[in-house]
């Protein structure tokens, strides 16, 4: 009895024992993880978080389900973001939405801290236009213009990437545009192209095919590097303009993952950005690739952040 006892007993801490001992996120992930898209189906973002669903299963070991949350301008997919059980099972997709928003309203339940940072995907640099037949053949040239007359530029609505840029030029340049919201790049582009207006500013991805024809000329990329579509266009900082604009799409998750769960992210979606395929597909999109990781998109979203907060100081956009 007393040796019988003994062995129950031995084998009743050997199984508390690995209770204990067995790491909560050792098998991470054991089911699917739900992608949280704050926009419509269809719609730019869910078109790449699906593709990022068909390969992530791959590299991940467990299929990424999108659902989308759309609404008031974003705001309501981020928030969702934010507040989930930060376990690695709820991710979604974040951007400079996640940015002006707490800036606009401030009454919204996040901010650039609400998240742990996982891989950005996708930038798209914001890049200042003008009609091929235009004077301008530099960002310098087209300013002066702008201080002798007043020169008419397209955005795509306030407060968007696009618009924002175009204030801080403003600031930065000591000019005044005559600022005109289009419904659409496609807008944009036939008014610049009929002679309506001066410039377009807007995404390289919509504008490199008419630079390619000559029918647009591109005078600067908001970006912190040379854009690949249009090497020999220079960025704002090269020109000694502190402004960043892009449409950038990253996946992010609410803050205090795990660090090992938030690690496995983020080398599952970096295989998916080096697979081939992915790359061939994404081209397809006419999305450039632009993978920023952890700390270093971070970093990116920080400096926007503080552009924005910056300019909102000086010149409140709505």
């Amino acid at each position: 009895m007393h040796l019988k006892s003994s062995l129950a007993a031995l084998a009743f801490a050997a199984s508390s024992l690995a209770i204990f001992v067995s790491p909560s996120y050792a098998e991470y992930p054991e089911k699917p993880v739900e992608m949280i898209v704050p926009y419509g189906a269809g719609g730019s973002t869910d078109v790449l978080a699906r593709l990022i669903a068909e390969y992530g299963e791959k590299y991940l070991g467990q299929p990424m389900v999108v659902v989308n949350r759309p609404g008031a301008g974003g705001q309501i997919g981020f928030s969702a973001i934010a507040a989930a059980k930060p376990d690695g099972y709820t991710i979604g997709w974040i951007n400079s939405g996640i940015l002006t928003s707490p800036i606009v309203r401030p009454d919204v339940t996040f901010n650039i801290d609400s998240f742990d940072y996982i891989a950005n995907i996708v930038t798209d640099p914001g890049i200042l236009a003008v009609a091929g037949t235009a004077d301008y053949a530099t960002l310098e040239d087209f300013l002066k213009a702008a201080k002798e007359k007043k020169l008419t530029v397209s955005h795509e609505g306030i407060g968007g990437g696009d618009h924002l840029a175009v204030l801080q030029l403003e600031n930065e340049a000591d000019v005044e545009f005559n600022l005109v919201a289009f419904n659409g790049d496609a807008e944009a582009k036939a008014a610049l192209l009929g002679g309506h207006i001066d410039a377009i500013e807007g995404n390289v991805s919509e504008q490199v095919e008419l630079v390619e024809d000559g029918q647009v000329k591109p005078l600067v990329v908001w970006a912190s590097k040379r854009n690949a579509d249009l090497p020999d266009t220079p960025t704002g900082k090269e020109l000694g303009y502190n402004i960043l604009a892009s449409s950038s799409r990253g996946l992010g998750g609410p803050k205090g993952m795990d660090e090992d769960v938030v690690s496995k992210l983020r080398e599952a979606m970096v295989k998916v950005t080096e697979d081939a395929d992915f790359q061939a597909d994404l081209k397809k999109l006419n999305m450039p690739l632009d993978v920023l990781v952890g700390d270093e998109y971070r970093a990116f979203m920080q400096e926007q952040d503080e552009g924005y907060k910056k300019l909102w100081a000086e010149s409140p956009w709505q």
